[in-house]
């Protein structure tokens, strides 16, 4: 009777859930990265640093590369991951699972609250979820990096795994074979930056190289000491859980907090800055003014206008998408955000040349010769018998003028564009900001035809205020694309769309005033 009531024990001890629990308790993700990735730079700390210190069991498997090295191992790993498990092919990315994944600089901090609940979680692998004690090294495809707490070990090729920790020895490596090594320096995203608040890289006290046939259990080797409970501390933490007071639900653009509301108010900001595009203002006025003094005035003004506005907006959506997608498609290449602040810096520097040598050497605006042709296509436009014939001679007209338009301010679309693919947002957001930029962009033309009919040309736009325009949106361009080639983060705030903004009016309303007061002497 006692050896069977022993057995009944042993068999209950090995066969219960509890048991099976408690041997396989890790929670395990991947996570996807890249080292010149400014929103991978803000997380990496996060998911790398501060969660592993808090979460004893969670283990990172993470896959990095260069920015822009198309022939990484772990680059490669990552389309064909991407492609297999449908996810969509962008960093910081972190996989829970095959229908669970946190995707950007906002959404990524949000996986916290799935290892809060403290659940056990499979390694998501491309042929199946694996518990992490369960891992055979060699199922990991490319060059990963093992995290968990206070350790790591990072694939090398072939057979070879680097093994770092900070501490005492583990007991794992009694029964296995290594090499004693340096540490080698682990780099983080923020390698990448200057700017002191990126956390570059970190730093192991011990390392050793191993040979895959001698891990058996790589469990055994990075499991950490203590069960899955966040560690308590005194100390306020860095990345504190936010509360759903501060959450709105807007249509289409979906959830957002109200203290992350930068990008539409900064896409109001700088659309409406677009919108008072000199070159625009001077064309549409003088081709309005042709319809002065014909019979119906009025209407002709607002249908010639509204033609106008139409095709102004149809090319500038069409520009900023194929940006769009120049700088989705070449999302890894760190230089593009330096490329598009040069051109911003340049055509800032163009424009405010502009004021002080209109048309003088390389001008941003209506070529001479072309200003001619212009000029004998607005004077058809006023011999037009009939409706259609006005419609169609309007359309040539906005449809040939509107490219030099768009050059006169090109540096505002490329610096939004570029702004826009910084921050990580499904596809169909992108040109929700695309069109909601174009609409805002053309409330000040509006405003012109409005003015226009009603006042019947009484009020025009001369060139005395292309020149102040240009002038000062030069300055705004100049200011945007210089902070987009030394410290693009600070164009995320809204204190700073502001203040480019007034800088550039108080500074171009100085200069207009003290030349004004130059010619008067």
């Amino acid at each position: 009777m006692k050896n069977l009531i022993l057995i009944a024990i042993l068999t209950i001890s090995l066969f219960s859930p509890g048991q099976n629990v408690l041997a396989q308790d890790s929670f395990c993700v991947f996570y996807f990265t890249y080292i010149g990735c400014p929103n991978c730079a803000y997380t990496d700390p996060l998911v790398l640093i501060e969660w592993l210190k808090k979460y004893p069991n969670l283990i990172v498997i993470e896959y990095g590369w260069l920015g822009g090295d198309w022939q990484d191992p772990n680059s490669k790993f990552f389309g064909d991951y991407a492609e297999k498990c449908h996810l969509q092919a962008a960093v910081p990315q972190l996989v829970i699972s095959e229908d669970k994944n946190c995707l950007g600089r906002i959404d990524v901090p949000r996986a916290e609250s799935y290892i809060q609940q403290g659940e056990f979680n499979e390694c998501p692998l491309i042929g199946g979820a694996v518990s992490f004690e369960d891992l055979d090294l060699s199922q990991l495809s490319g060059l990963p990096k093992i995290w968990a707490n206070e350790k790591i070990l990072i694939a090398l090729g072939g057979n070879e795994w680097l093994f770092q920790w900070n501490g005492g020895r583990p007991k794992a490596l009694d029964s296995l074979k290594f090499e004693t090594v340096d540490p080698q320096r682990v780099e983080f995203s923020g390698i990448a930056f200057s700017d002191s608040e990126f956390i570059p890289y970190v730093d192991f006290e011990n390392a050793v190289k191993l040979n895959l046939s001698e891990v058996l259990s790589v469990s055994e080797l990075m499991k950490p000491e203590t069960g899955f409970s966040p560690v308590e501390t005194e100390e306020k933490e860095s990345f504190p859980e936010e509360s759903d007071e501060n959450e709105i639900n807007i249509p289409f653009f979906g959830e957002l907090k109200t203290e992350r509301l930068s990008l539409p108010v900064l896409t109001f900001l700088l659309g409406i800055a677009d919108g008072f595009n000199p070159c625009a203002f001077f064309i549409l006025t003088f081709l309005l003014a042709a319809l002065i003094g014909l019979a119906g005035a009025r209407k002709k003004i607002f249908l010639v206008g509204g033609i106008f506005i139409f095709f102004s907006v149809l090319f500038y959506f069409l520009f900023m998408s194929v940006l769009l997608n120049v700088f989705k498609l070449g999302e890894e290449i760190i230089f593009l955000t330096l490329i598009a602040g040069i051109i911003a810096v340049f055509a800032g520097i163009i424009n405010i040349k502009d004021y002080f040598a209109f048309q003088k050497g390389i001008s941003l605006t209506l070529p001479k010769g072309r200003k001619a042709k212009f000029m004998e296509k607005v004077k058809n436009l006023s011999l037009a018998r009939s409706t259609f014939a006005l419609i169609i001679t309007t359309i040539v007209i906005a449809a040939t003028v509107n490219i030099y338009e768009l050059l006169c301010t090109v540096g505002f679309p490329m610096v939004y564009v570029r702004i826009l693919t910084l921050r990580e947002l499904p596809s169909l957001q992108y040109y929700l900001y695309l069109l909601f930029y174009n609409l805002v962009y053309i409330i000040p033309l509006a405003t012109i035809v409005l003015i226009f009919a009603i006042t019947l040309g009484r009020k025009s736009f001369s060139q005395v205020w292309v020149r102040r325009l240009k002038l000062i949106s030069g300055f705004m361009i100049l200011s945007l694309g210089s902070i987009l080639i030394i410290k693009p983060k600070l164009l995320e705030s809204i204190s700073t769309a502001f203040l480019i903004i007034i800088s550039s009016v108080l500074l171009g309303g100085i200069i207009v005033f003290i030349c004004n007061r130059l010619k008067k002497e």
